[in-house]
């Protein structure tokens, strides 16, 4: 593997791995975050042999760098470990966001792929002491510990540990106010960094933005029939497919609504700011500069 997308979630990610992937000196797989070396977080994990994580990449062409997307590394207390116990020699890209922002985004993911049921952000946040003792867990939750959200964007510890491990040539920092105000130029900064040629790419939409269900009922059916995946499911499937029918794209489709951040209170608001404001002073103290749009 040559380089890894690593973090943080609901920080660009997904965008730059777009963007990426088109270029033709990249191999990226499908999947786009395999979550494989990330083995503290179980339920997240969709590759969990090393058999099946290296053929997600056989289609790679000779000399095409190999990616991995999976923004979990950076949160894991494992996986930066494994990654360079195995590629030593491998190059990070990590994209920070104001905390506050990240983190109520982050929440509202989770609702849309059921891994939250609490719509209100402030009753989640509040949720995280009962739900670290395993109370209060949602019965579609795959991965409990991604309802602690202070845990997931504590960069006062996690940024420290990843450049303590990876050298400075090896990582790169972006900061996704910074890059998307122009991402034309964070795009050729990415391009450098790898050793990649400017493929003279200009557009640069935003993917997996804030997105919600109209009816989460409806959602946890389709879950339930995937994951049973019986004969009856199976043979329907089947025979949709071959009429080129796709019935999880049309549900999608028919059930998603423009997301959009919750409003919170002013109180929580400030609550939250205080709450993460080591993480904001430890990325800029690492970054060596004030991050101006972090600043309110």
């Amino acid at each position: 593997m040559n380089f890894f997308i690593t973090g943080y979630p609901k920080a660009g990610t997904t965008s730059l791995y777009g963007y990426l992937n088109s270029h033709p000196g990249v191999f990226l797989p499908a999947l786009k975050e395999p979550h494989y070396f990330t083995e503290d977080y179980p339920g997240a994990r969709e590759v969990t042999t090393e058999d099946d994580y290296l053929a997600l990449y056989r289609d790679a062409e000779p000399g095409q760098l190999r990616g991995d997307a999976s923004a979990s590394v950076i949160h894991s207390e494992v996986a930066l470990d494994r990654i360079l116990s195995g590629y030593p020699d491998a190059k990070f890209i990590v994209l920070v966001r104001e905390p506050v922002a990240a983190v109520r985004s982050f929440h509202g993911e989770l609702l849309h792929n059921l891994n939250e049921d609490e719509e209100v952000f402030e009753r989640a946040w509040r949720l995280q002491s009962d739900r670290a003792e395993g109370r209060r867990i949602p019965a579609t939750c795959r991965e409990p510990r991604f309802l602690q959200y202070e845990q997931i964007f504590r960069y006062r510890d996690q940024l420290p540990a990843f450049f303590d491990k990876v050298p400075a040539d090896q990582r790169l920092v972006l900061v996704f106010e910074e890059f998307f105000a122009d991402p034309r130029s964070g795009y050729r900064q990415v391009l450098g960094f790898l050793g990649l040629e400017d493929d003279g790419r200009a557009e640069f939409g935003a993917t997996n933005s804030a997105r919600r269900h109209r009816f989460r009922w409806l959602v946890e059916t389709h879950r339930k029939l995937v994951d049973g995946n019986g004969p009856m499911y199976r043979g329907l499937k089947a025979v949709l497919s071959r009429l080129r029918i796709h019935p999880s794209d049309i549900l999608t489709r028919f059930n998603r609504k423009p997301g959009g951040k919750p409003e919170i209170s002013e109180i929580f608001e400030a609550e939250l700011r205080e709450h993460f404001r080591p993480d904001v002073e430890t990325a800029e103290r690492l970054l060596g500069r004030r991050i101006e749009h972090w600043r309110h």
